[in-house]
């Protein structure tokens, strides 16, 4: 699962830095990137303080898609 969050961020990331037509797809991949990694840290790890910053940047990726689409 972290490797999956991983190449989310990486591809995600790529996107955004690009700046195409297509980059605000790089937030989706964010998002899924940070729903991955905060059941990791809630449900497997118990990493609370991992789970609440990726948890805060679900708040941030939702936004940005709600301002990107």
């Amino acid at each position: 699962m972290k490797w999956i969050g991983t190449v989310c961020f990486l591809c995600a990331a790529l996107l955004l830095s690009s700046n195409i037509d297509i980059s605000r797809y790089g937030f989706v991949l964010f998002l899924i990137g940070h729903i991955t990694l905060t059941y990791w840290f809630w449900f497997k790890q118990k990493d609370y303080p991992m789970f609440t910053q990726n948890a805060f940047f679900i708040g941030i990726d939702v936004f940005g898609i709600v301002r990107w689409f």
